[in-house]
């Protein structure tokens, strides 16, 4: 009998271990219940002025104390604001919290970048300046943090996840799209932690080479400063600098000011941070550049002027300073140059 005991005793305490275990379950699903009720409603205050402040407040707190398995609750609910709110505030305000999640959760966070990144590129079709200009700063703040050359961690594979999804941005026939692909690039090199993937990043100049020479690619004076970007953490490749420069040449010529401007500014950088790279090349440039400094759009010609000098400098024809000031009579800003070109094609009509 005495043997017999210990068995009927064993199912009552069996019996109040899975009662405690679905007690625990049903009370863990109402607490992200709850906490799902409690982000959607302060995202749907984030377009209301009086209260902005406070909503944020309470998302970044919460943001903060997040537990692991509640992330993937938060990042759809960012991203189904992100998607629909028909507010811009609310839009630009949830790819900044999509980015502090990312900061605060960077291990767990990982494996949702992909889908993370595809979201803040799909904004870039964004009418709201605003909105894109956070799609930027977001791509900036997930390159500082994912994209880096220690093991295991910026490699090819994790710049890809970046690149790809603004490669195929830039392929849209849209100039909006276009730029803000290039800019978000420009961004992610800048803000890659250190020490950088060089290798990786040495890929795009190949690409950035044939998009520049893409009359169906709008954004050129937005995709020059990805390359003054690569020069500047070093990632310029050596094979692909030849077309760069051809590229960056043509480019100079551009019927477009700001086109211009951008290829005189990437030359600058490439002579200040590339320099024993583009020393052989210095002849060419030079060349390029004397023949068209005396630009009629005054930000274009000082741009021109501080690359010609700094060309100047490396091939030893000139000590870096600027030269003496051109005249003025032509100074023009692009709006009154842009009128000045229309009534000359009128007198000529005439």
């Amino acid at each position: 009998m005495s043997s017999q005991e210990p068995k009927s005793s064993s199912k009552p305490m069996k019996s109040s271990i899975s009662q405690s275990s679905r007690s625990s379950s049903v009370s863990s699903h109402l607490a992200m219940v709850e906490l799902k009720q409690k982000i959607l409603t302060s995202l749907s205050k984030l377009s209301d002025r009086d209260i902005h402040q406070i909503a944020m407040e309470d998302l970044q707190s919460t943001i903060l104390s997040l537990s692991p398995d509640a992330l993937p609750m938060l990042l759809n609910s960012l991203y189904d604001t992100i998607s629909s709110d028909p507010k811009p505030a609310a839009r630009k305000e949830s790819l900044r919290l999509l980015a502090l999640t990312c900061a605060t959760h960077p291990v767990p966070a990982f494996p949702h970048l992909t889908k993370i990144i595809a979201h803040v590129v799909k904004r870039l079709k964004d009418n709201d300046s605003g909105v894109r200009d956070a799609c930027r700063d977001a791509i900036g703040s997930l390159s500082a943090l994912y994209l880096n050359n220690s093991a295991g961690n910026g490699n090819d594979s994790v710049v890809g996840l970046f690149v790809r999804p603004l490669f195929e941005a830039m392929a849209e026939q849209n100039k909006g799209v276009q730029s803000g692909a290039a800019m978000c690039m420009a961004k992610m090199v800048e803000c890659a932690s250190e020490p950088p993937p060089i290798p990786a990043l040495q890929k795009l100049c190949p690409r950035i080479c044939r998009l520049l020479n893409n009359p169906n690619f709008l954004a050129k004076a937005s995709l020059l400063p990805v390359v003054a970007s690569l020069s500047q953490v070093g990632a310029i490749a050596p094979q692909s600098l030849e077309h760069l420069l051809q590229s960056i040449h043509e480019c100079l010529g551009s019927t477009d000011w700001a086109t211009r401007k951008a290829a005189a500014d990437a030359l600058s950088a490439l002579a200040l941070h590339s320099s024993d790279l583009v020393l052989d090349k210095a002849a060419s440039t030079l060349i390029v550049l004397e023949s068209c400094h005396f630009d009629k759009i005054k930000p274009v010609r000082e741009s021109m002027a501080e690359a010609l000098q700094l060309w100047k400098k490396i091939s030893g024809k000139g000590d870096g300073s600027p030269d003496d000031k051109t005249p003025s009579s032509d100074d023009e800003t692009p709006e009154l140059s842009n009128f000045s070109e229309k009534n000359d094609l009128k007198k000529s009509k005439s």
